[in-house]
């Protein structure tokens, strides 16, 4: 009895799926059904539509979870306002391309620069090219295309360069290592300063980039930064930045920066920080001082051997504000003699970003970037700078168009258009004093294009 019955609703029920199968088809049923068998067939139908959503879902899932395993197998590639890179899944292995590319106009005013002096150069065309290896190991490679500027005919001053080539290492927040060509500490402002076009005296009294070794990082929880490492010992404010050997004489360089503040409170005092950099060894020779506006106001300075430097620094960015001061001290042996020159200079520049966006060491990112169809202009930072220069006495003498003291002032205006195009406008007057130079005054712009 129980078979039979359970024959028949396995009969019923294939019945009823069949007239659900032919009605989905279009097809009409070979005999007519019941109402309690229609509601059954539609019933079977709504069951069979859920059913079959959820194997769609089921599948698609599937295909979701096959399509994201697929994923980490393959490297990630970028291309955005950062630069070209490319990186492993793990993000063990990364590769970076870049490019800084800037357009120089130069006018001057006034002084002994002429005609022949003004006139549009490429600044700058570098395109650096960096990575990590097994998340610990950082390099850069960066080639310089440009030349020093538009006055000089030296082969040194417009040969092609390897600008920087560096790796580190990441051990611990307090002690890791760098080797290579890059950057020495002992500066506060590099060649391509924050606010202004070009950099201040202090800059022309410090060596730009060096070959060798230092040790970096921090400790107090980031309130206190060190750099100190050896290296060849390159010249002063020098194109071809770097030394090749030193004859067994190593210079020693460093700097120590405190930002005491970094964990107060008082956020308007959170980015102060106080530095110190030095460097003393042996240094070859540097071959001059130059202006502000990049004229040359010492030469024949012929120094050679052991030398010191001390470059105290502070800067301070508060909301729109921003502000540096640096100080440096530099002390030369006299090439054959035991007699030595030292000169000093000075500066202290800041900025106020006019649209009111954050200033930072880094520079300014637009609120609003500069867009005709959505009638934005980015951001605007207006300047001003002033700073000296003293030489030594006996370094003055040498020559009738070397200066005794220089005294420079100027303004400028930044214009950020978005995070990588930047233009700028700076003009500078420089009294010179115990020189037969005349006075410079000088109008600067720049287009920077940086990923």
């Amino acid at each position: 009895m129980n078979t039979l019955h359970h024959a028949k609703k396995t009969t019923r029920t294939a019945a009823i799926l069949l007239a659900a199968l032919t009605a989905a088809a279009g097809l009409t049923p070979l005999t007519a059904q019941t109402p309690a068998e229609a509601n059954e067939t539609a019933a079977l139908r709504e069951q069979i539509r859920q059913l079959d959503q959820k194997i769609r879902v089921i599948e698609r899932n599937r295909e979701l979870e096959e399509e994201k395993a697929a994923a980490t197998k393959l490297p990630a590639v970028s291309i955005d306002g950062n630069g070209f890179s490319i990186s492993s899944p793990n993000k063990a292995f990364t590769l970076k391309a870049g490019l800084l590319l800037q357009v120089d106009a130069r006018f001057y005013i006034d002084g002994d620069a002429g005609a022949s002096d003004d006139g549009f150069i490429l600044r700058r065309i570098r395109t650096p090219f960096s990575g990590t290896v097994f998340k610990t190991f950082n390099f850069n490679i960066t080639p310089e295309f440009a030349q020093a500027d538009n006055s000089t005919s030296t082969t040194n001053d417009k040969n092609t360069q390897l600008f920087d080539a560096w790796f580190d290492t990441r051990l611990t927040p307090a002690f890791n290592l760098k080797a290579g060509k890059f950057r020495t500490p002992v500066a506060l402002e590099g060649p391509d300063p924050r606010h202004f076009i070009e950099a201040g005296y202090p800059n022309q009294l410090a060596t730009n980039r060096d070959i060798g070794i230092e040790a970096f990082g921090s400790f107090a929880g980031g309130i206190i930064d060190y750099r100190a490492g050896f290296f060849n010992g390159a010249p002063n404010n020098d194109w071809s930045n770097t030394r090749n050997g030193n004859a067994g004489s190593f210079t020693f360089a460093g700097r120590l920066t405190a930002t005491p503040f970094k964990k107060s409170a008082n956020t308007a005092l959170s980015s102060l920080s106080i530095s110190l950099g030095g460097a003393f060894g042996s240094q070859q020779a540097a071959n001059r001082i130059r202006s502000n506006g990049q004229q040359d106001i010492v030469t024949g300075i012929a120094t050679s051997g052991d030398h010191a430097t001390l470059a105290p620094a502070i800067e301070f960015y508060t909301g729109p504000f921003g502000a540096q001061a640096e100080f440096t001290w530099d002390r030369h042996e006299r090439a054959g003699s035991l007699s030595t020159v030292a000169n000093a200079g000075w500066r202290v520049n800041a900025g106020y970003v006019l649209t009111g966006e954050k200033a930072t060491a880094r520079g300014v990112t637009p609120q609003s970037p500069f867009s005709l169809e959505n009638g934005t202009w980015g951001a605007f930072e207006l300047v001003a700078r002033v700073s000296g220069l003293d030489v030594d006495r006996d370094l003055a003498s040498l020559n009738a168009t070397n200066v005794e003291k220089a005294f420079s002032y100027g303004v400028g205006l930044n214009w950020y258009l978005n995070n990588n195009i930047l233009v700028r406008f700076t003009a500078e007057k420089s009294e010179f004093t115990g020189t037969t130079l005349e006075n410079e005054i000088y109008f600067f712009s720049r287009l920077q294009l940086k990923f």
